[in-house]
Parts: structure tokens; C-alpha cells; sequence
């Protein structure tokens, strides 16, 4: 296997985690914002008591990607920096007022007015930083210099509603654990609710491809038909499984249908970076400095992965099948 192919992996495998980890602490903010901020006090808690202890670790992999596209490939940072500055900017204005919102409500404890002004605060910003993360990968799989498209709009909505989904699955699965059946019933609605609106804007969004993005939509026709079929496959199985209450199981499934989706988007475009003409090989960087940085993450792996998998055994783990 090539170098560059090893860190393409590690990248794609980078935006997976960062999906499926940061895109539910995400969907929390989404939930409280779609709700109107109308949650009760205990179901307000219940958020924040969640993603507590995960929330900023989760950003580790946003790090990850960066570092990665700006050292193996330098000419795609660049391009997807210059043309697509401006949803990024507002994503990272979001991240950064996210974070505010949550550490100052948490200090915040017993002034209800403050409270509610960064609760708020945390739910704006938690729904707008997926958006335009969406859109900023909208922009970038369909080929066009300009971020504000049919395909990008409908590709921000999609990441707001995997975030909300896999927020809920994931929710559910601990009110499980907690025996709560309140809240286990709750949002095991809301994740089966989700769940029914993701597979028809799934299904919209294949129209949405074919005629805002051509090019892409032939890659899809070739090489990514499997990913699609597996990706529906995966999401039918999961709300079959909250149907039964069977939690564990929808949450892989749930976390399987977004990988699909992913690997799909991935192989549609293969070998192009950034549409049209960066591809892999065009933006690679020279082979030492790729091998620097496979040795570099093979040795900082060995600190970085067992750290994440002990916190998330620790907070998250033994949970009920």
C-alpha cells in the first residue's frame, strides 16, 4: 500500500470517528434547539450530564483531519481553505461559542437567567456548526466554487439530522443504563421519529445528487452502489432494533448506516480530492515527509488510543444490551 493511500485511510477513518463521536455530542444542541428550549429541567440535565465528560475530547479528531489534509496534502487544504472559507469560518465560530455556552451554564449553577442565555447560546451554535460543516462538504463533493447549492443546502440538513439521530440512539442507550424508563422512552420516539425523516431525506438526497451533481452522481452509479445499499440496509436494521429496545444493537447499526454513507461519498469520488482535477496523486506531499507522518502516528497512537478508549470506559461504558 502506498503512503498516501495509508494516510487517506487514516483521514477517512479520522472523519468516521469525528462523526460519529462529535456528531452526537452535536446532536444534543440540535434536540434542544429543535425543541424550542421547551425540555424539562431533568431532560436538560440529562444532556449535559451525557456529553460532560467526552465533549471536548471528541474535538481531538477535527484536530486529526486538519493536521493530516494540511501535511499529506497540502494543495487540497489549500484549495478547500480558499474556496470554502466562509462556512468553515462560521463552523469554527460555532465550535468556539459552543464550548462557551457549555462551561459557562455549568458555572452558572443556581442563576436561572444566565442559565438560560448560555443554554441557549450552546444550542445555536451546536446546530449551526454542523450545518456549515455540511455545507462545506456539499461544496466540496459536488465540484462547484461556491458553497451556497441545492446539494450543499441539502447536505447541511442531512449532517444536522445525523447528529440528531445518532444523538438520540445514543441517549436512549444510556437512559437504558441509568433505568430511567422515562427518558428511555423518550427518546427512544424521538430516535425512531429521527430515524423515519433521515431515511426519506436519504432517499431525496440521491434525486438531490443526480441533478446538482453530475459528476458526482456518475461516481455514485459505479463505484458506490454497495455503500448505498448497505448504508439503507444499516438504517432499516436500526429502527427495527429500537423498535425492540434493543439498544446495543441500534446503536451499531445507527453508527454503521452513517459509516455507509461516508464510505460512499469516499468512493463516488475516488481518486479526486477537490473537484475537478486534485486528485491524490497531484496533492500529495514528497514520500519522506508521508512516511514521517505514518511513523508519527503509529507512535502517538500508542498514548492517544488507549487514553480515549479508557475515558470513554470509563463514562460510557457497561452499558446494557
Amino acid at each position: 500500500m502506498l503512503p498516501e493511500q495509508i494516510l487517506l485511510a487514516v483521514l477517512v477513518t479520522g472523519i468516521i470517528f469525528y462523526t460519529l463521536f462529535g456528531g452526537a455530542d452535536f446532536g444534543v444542541g440540535v434536540w434542544e434547539f429543535s425543541t424550542a428550549f421547551q425540555s424539562s429541567e431533568k431532560e436538560r440535565e440529562y444532556l449535559y450530564r451525557a456529553i460532560g465528560p467526552v465533549w471536548e475530547a471528541n474535538h481531538v479528531w477535527l484536530i486529526f483531519i486538519l493536521v493530516i489534509l494540511f501535511s499529506a496534502f497540502p494543495p487540497a487544504f489549500a484549495a478547500i481553505c480558499r474556496f470554502l472559507w466562509v462556512p468553515l469560518l462560521l463552523a469554527l465560530v460555532g465550535i468556539i461559542f459552543r464550548g462557551v455556552g457549555f462551561a459557562f451554564r455549568s458555572y452558572a449553577s443556581g442563576l436561572v437567567r444566565q442559565q438560560v442565555f448560555w443554554s441557549v447560546i450552546f444550542s445555536i451554535a451546536s446546530t449551526a456548526t454542523p450545518f456549515f460543516l455540511g455545507a462545506a462538504f456539499g461544496a466540496m463533493a459536488s465540484g462547484k466554487e461556491k458553497w451556497i447549492s441545492p446539494f450543499s443546502i441539502f447536505s447541511a440538513f442531512f449532517f444536522v439530522g445525523v447528529c440528531a439521530y445518532l444523538s438520540a440512539v445514543y441517549l436512549a442507550r444510556e437512559a437504558k443504563g441509568d433505568k430511567d424508563a422515562g427518558l428511555e422512552m423518550l427518546w427512544r420516539r424521538r430516535a425512531l421519529t429521527m430515524g423515519v425523516w433521515m431515511g426519506a431525506l436519504a432517499m431525496a438526497g440521491l434525486a438531490v445528487v443526480a441533478t446538482d451533481a453530475p459528476v458526482l452522481w456518475e461516481g455514485f452509479r459505479k463505484h458506490s452502489w454497495f455503500f448505498v445499499i448497505f448504508s439503507g440496509a444499516a438504517g432499516l436494521l436500526s429502527l427495527a432494533a429500537l423498535w425492540r429496545r434493543k439498544f446495543f444493537l441500534a446503536t451499531l447499526a445507527s453508527q454503521s448506516a452513517v459509516v455507509g454513507v461516508i464510505l460512499g461519498w469516499i468512493m463516488a469520488q475516488y481518486p479526486v480530492l477537490v473537484w475537478p482535477s486534485i486528485t491524490v496523486d497531484m496533492a500529495k506531499s514528497p514520500e519522506p515527509v508521508l512516511w514521517a507522518m505514518i511513523w508519527s502516528l503509529v507512535f502517538g497512537s500508542i498514548f492517544l488510543v488507549p487514553s480515549l478508549a479508557w475515558l470513554f470506559y470509563l463514562f460510557k461504558g457497561r452499558r446494557p444490551l
